[in-house]
């Protein structure tokens, strides 16, 4: 955390994270944020869907939401990020950070939000990375446990929540090859998000 935004915290302020320069040249124009959170705050201009509104006090998304931006992010469509219900080719970029890993079959997540979004335009993606995460001990998932996956997923079925999928940004890249998503642009380490890296896949 930055000296700026832990201030802002010990005042019970808002966190404000700097948009990564990744991020502010391809979400532009109307979007969507798939899970989007109230401590990462991203200066585009997009709806949120969320499978949840947080409004159990359990759920751990509403306490780190509470904790660190102190107040829920409101969900403007209540929908699985792998089920939206939106047109084909109806919005010029899709926006995650942290939430790719949760989809027990990414390769499905992935795939509708190359439904919704317009012909060259973009899907942004922010991911753990491995190594600095508490994900560090295990091992990378393999394209075969993907293929696997995407093979027996039933997406009207409702999976716990998890970090189903571990990545470094190699074996993202690798996994981006093997599914042939056209990855036109990468970030190894987010400003502000340095347990991160960013991708960016392309509709074409």
């Amino acid at each position: 955390m930055t000296i700026s935004n832990f201030i802002r915290k010990k005042l019970g302020l808002k966190l404000i994270y700097a948009d990564p320069k990744i991020i502010s040249k391809y979400c532009k124009g109307f979007g969507i944020e798939i899970g989007g959170a109230s401590h990462q705050t991203f200066r585009f201009k997009a709806i949120n869907i969320d499978i949840s509104n947080h409004t159990e006090q359990e759920d751990c998304y509403t306490k780190e939401q509470m904790t660190l931006g102190h107040s829920i992010k409101p969900v403007d469509i209540l929908a699985s990020g792998d089920n939206i219900p939106l047109a084909d080719n109806s919005v010029d970029f899709v926006f995650s950070s942290h939430v790719l890993e949760h989809f027990y079959d990414p390769v499905s997540a992935i795939n509708e939000w190359l439904r919704v979004v317009k012909k060259n335009k973009y899907i942004v993606c922010v991911i753990p990375h491995k190594e600095r995460m508490f994900d560090k001990d295990k091992p990378c998932t393999t394209l075969e446990e993907f293929e696997e996956r995407h093979k027996k997923y039933n997406k009207h079925l409702r999976y716990p929540d998890k970090h189903y999928s571990v990545w470094t940004t190699e074996t993202f890249l690798e996994f981006a090859h093997h599914f042939k998503y056209n990855v036109i642009a990468t970030d190894d380490k987010v400003y502000h998000l340095e347990n991160s890296f960013a991708v960016v896949i392309k509709n074409t």
